[in-house]
């Protein structure tokens, strides 16, 4: 029971660290473009990170973890710009309502990639959970959703969420012989070496405001919560909880972010609890259940 209310305090602990980062991001547009923004982080994380992980870097890596580290890095990096791409030519409420599919997405891969079927039970728990998270998405926007319209942007973002997924499913199969401070420090390495062709060709950096003291600050705050912070945590997360588990915490990141807003008007707040309602259900009924990995999937 303590174990269970220590993973589910850092579980909620990671997820918040991400709901700040969709807030924060967008206060670092007016500053550098989002592919720009992005392989700093990474670089800037790794740069962090490297006095203190090196010698440990260099007495563990080899060709293998190389190899799939490579990989797990490649994925997270298709999904940041997957993200971007697809916003060209789809909006931020619909790439928001196909992030809510992140979790079932999860479900599906988990199967295909290590073989571990979701009870139907669990699966019901997921539906809900999505359902809550649209709710509450869908609670405080004023945009029309029309979902018979389907977009080029829409297919990019599916997926780029696909990717994610696969992101944390491949952390599951192949790190867990690797520390999470480690395994952290592989994917910024890896993925600021991916994103550097990408940050030269499309970073814009001559109009990056590198004079501004709030680019920095704003800038640090994402490098250090919520890449460096947020990819440790995973990393551990994914090993003790599951990588369905995981992704099922993200339900609440609608309601973390729309909240603080919803304060201020408290009709949208009160449509949106039914939603919250639901996602907190999800959260309680998945948390239940947690079935383990079997060993042969690690290999």
């Amino acid at each position: 029971m303590k174990q269970a209310l220590t993973d589910n305090f850092i579980l909620l602990f990671w997820v918040s660290l991400m709901a700040s980062s969709f807030v924060v991001s967008e206060q670092l547009l007016p500053f550098a473009n989002p592919i720009a923004s992005t392989a700093l982080r990474f670089i800037l994380a790794t740069a962090l990170m490297l006095p203190f992980i090196w010698k440990k870097s260099l007495q563990q890596i080899n060709c293998k973890i190389l190899r799939q580290y490579s990989l797990i890095s490649l994925f997270l990096v298709l999904f940041f710009l997957g993200l971007f791409e697809a916003l060209k030519t789809t909006t931020a409420l619909r790439t928001s309502v196909i992030y809510t599919l992140l979790p079932l997405l999860s479900v599906v891969l988990t199967y295909v990639v290590l073989k571990l079927v979701t009870p139907n039970k669990l699966i019901v728990a997921f539906v809900i959970g999505t359902l809550g998270a649209l709710w509450v998405l869908l609670a405080f926007t004023q945009e029309k959703l029309v979902i018979s319209q389907w977009r080029l942007g829409d297919s990019i973002f599916l997926g780029a969420c696909c990717c994610l997924a696969l992101h944390v499913i491949l952390v599951k199969k192949w790190a867990s012989d690797v520390p999470p401070a480690l395994g952290a420090f592989y994917i910024m390495l890896l993925g600021s070496l991916i994103l550097l062709p990408f940050l030269i060709l499309f970073g814009d950096l001559n109009n990056v405001a590198w004079q501004q003291s709030e680019f920095w600050q704003t800038l640090l705050y994402l490098t250090i919560f919520t890449t460096m912070t947020t990819f440790y945590l995973q990393q551990h997360l994914v090993k003790k909880v599951g990588p369905n588990r995981l992704l099922a915490f993200t339900y609440l990141i609608p309601s973390l972010v729309v909240i603080p807003q919803g304060l201020a008007n408290i009709y949208q707040l009160y449509s949106a609890l039914p939603g919250i309602m639901l996602t907190l259900l999800a959260l309680y009924l998945i948390s239940q259940q947690n079935p383990q990995i079997p060993e042969s999937t690690h290999k």
